[in-house]
């Protein structure tokens, strides 16, 4: 294992690659991350409907609580994305937005959620998700980035290259004005823009 501590500020560390068997520990730790913003829906829609609470605190403001996770779990990734690989690609041939393509995948989980009844075929459902949606990476797509002000798109580079941008700011319609530097790694296929040039 080999750690790197990069001093940021005055007091405060991040730690910027943290290599395991070959592997970056931040890029693994983001996937991760990114797999619980998309499927901790679930649990969230599942307890509320349930009712679930902690400490004696009433059903409807754990059920407040219980929203607020996702929104913590996403400001905490868009945080973490700065420790990700920087990246640039060349100009874009075609793209094309994506931000409702992933809807369906979430009112399904809301589905399944308000179905399930029994708290154990709940975690085992959770798990078989989790698992997939890790392995198949379409975890990237997370509803709250929209209300942050990212936005999804399909982009195809001039050498044929088919990738997924996140990119945050307004709707972009013409491929011109789709600016491709300042981009965060997530993996091969995957980049994530959280400003414009910096």
């Amino acid at each position: 294992m080999i750690l790197d501590i990069v001093p940021l500020y005055s007091d405060a560390i991040v730690v910027s690659a943290l290599n395991i068997n070959g592997g970056n520990f931040v890029n693994l730790l983001f996937k991760l991350l990114l797999t619980a913003n998309a499927t901790s829906w679930m649990l969230v829609v599942y307890g509320i409907k349930e009712g679930i609470t902690l400490w004696n605190v009433p059903p409807y403001l754990f059920g407040l609580v219980l929203l607020c996770i996702p929104i913590i779990l996403s400001l905490i990734s868009i945080s973490i994305s700065s420790c990700l690989g920087a990246d640039s690609l060349e100009s874009c041939k075609e793209f094309s937005l994506a931000d409702n393509e992933f809807l369906p995948t979430y009112l399904g989980y809301f589905f399944v959620s308000l179905s399930i009844s029994d708290h154990i075929t709940m975690i085992y459902l959770y798990l078989i998700v989790f698992v997939f949606t890790f392995l198949s990476q379409t975890q990237y797509f997370n509803p709250i980035f929209l209300l942050f002000g990212y936005h999804y798109y399909h982009v195809s580079t001039e050498r044929g290259t088919k990738v997924f941008v996140i990119k945050r700011g307004k709707v972009i319609r013409n491929k011109e004005n789709l600016l491709l530097d300042n981009l965060k790694r997530i993996n091969d296929t995957t980049y994530l823009q959280r400003k414009g040039r910096e």
